[in-house]
């Protein structure tokens, strides 16, 4: 737990001890979720091993949000921070295992541990240099573009070999068909280079 943290802020050895007593072990199954839509989100979890997606659903389809690994906290920020039911999905994409904390233990540590509010500043920065950096690659992007920034950043073949193309497509904001056109004609290219 601790190298996760530390890739986030330096956290001392004290608070690793305190969150370390704090959260509770769980585990997923694939296909499990760990936050449902329309219910309470009071935990907040850091993976400890396995993968999940963020997604909601419409007319029957799954839309990705956002990818989670090993190391990445789990928070939907509407229904955790923002004390309200959940408008969104996690999901374990594979048997997952986490680290989990309480809400309770969340506002205790806030505002008693300044290494805890600093750490957490961290995760909201990157969550939301992440958050913004995706958000500008959708509307500003082709569908091509897109593809061609996640693999130049070498983010899609990680995810090809944990999840199917059709989750990468929705993440991508696409339609499977587009996004295997795509690759398969980026794929072609960098053959004949």
């Amino acid at each position: 737990m601790c190298s996760y943290l530390k890739k986030y802020y330096l956290v001392s050895d004290e608070l690793s001890e305190t969150l370390f007593e704090c959260c509770t072990l769980q585990h997923f199954e694939k296909g499990d979720l760990l936050v449902s839509e329309g219910t309470e989100c009071n935990y907040l979890y850091l993976i400890i091993r396995g993968f999940c997606s963020c997604c909601y659903v419409k007319d029957g389809k799954e839309h990705v949000l956002r990818f989670m690994e090993e190391g990445n906290f789990v928070l939907l920020f509407h229904g955790f921070l923002g004390r309200k039911k959940a408008v969104l999905n996690i999901k374990a994409m594979e048997d997952t295992t986490v680290l989990s904390l309480s809400r309770k233990d969340f506002e205790v540590l806030s505002k008693q541990n300044t290494d805890f509010v600093l750490l957490f500043y961290h995760v909201l920065k990157d969550f939301l240099i992440e958050y913004e950096d995706r958000d500008f690659r959708l509307r500003s992007n082709s569908a091509e573009e897109r593809v061609v920034y996640y693999q130049n950043i070498h983010e899609i073949q990680p995810l090809l070999q944990r999840v199917p193309q059709y989750r990468i497509a929705s993440y991508l904001g696409m339609t499977p068909e587009t996004f295997a056109k795509i690759l398969g004609r980026l794929n072609k290219k960098t053959k004949t280079l």
